[in-house]
Formats: C-alpha cells, structure tokens, sequence
C-alpha cells in the first residue's frame, strides 16, 4: 500500500503506532482501516460498543455521553 498526500504528522503517527504494536506499517494501516469500516455509521458503532471492562459502564451511559458533548457544542 503506498500512502500519498498523508500530511508528516499523520504518517509519523501511523509509523509509530506500528512500531509500538510491532506492526508494519502497511498491516497496522489495514488494521486501522478495517475498524474505521465497521464503525461508518454511528449504528454500526453502537452495535459493536463494548465498554471497558471493570468500570460498570453501559452503552445508554456512553450514549449519554455523547449526546450531552453533542448538545454542549
């Protein structure tokens, strides 16, 4: 995969989250990629939430969340 017009900040970003999950950076682009696909859609989003484990937090409190940002701005 070649990567054109990627500004310096981003491509330096992407190659550093490669080396830190010992990726290239071309699979930890595709990997990138591939989350953003499954989450195009806010419901696709929300089907696939999963909140962090341990914290006792649901989806309608991330919903809230997002919302209350939403309404705020």
């Amino acid at each position: 995969m070649n990567l054109r017009d990627v500004p310096d900040e981003v491509y330096t970003a992407l190659a550093d989250g490669a080396a830190a999950n010992h990726q290239s950076l071309n699979a930890f682009v595709v990997e990138r990629l591939t989350e953003a696909a499954r989450v195009l859609t806010i419901g696709d989003y929300l089907a696939t939430y999963e909140p962090p484990a341990g914290t006792g937090l649901a989806l309608e409190h991330a919903t809230a969340a997002v919302r209350e940002a939403r309404d705020a701005s």
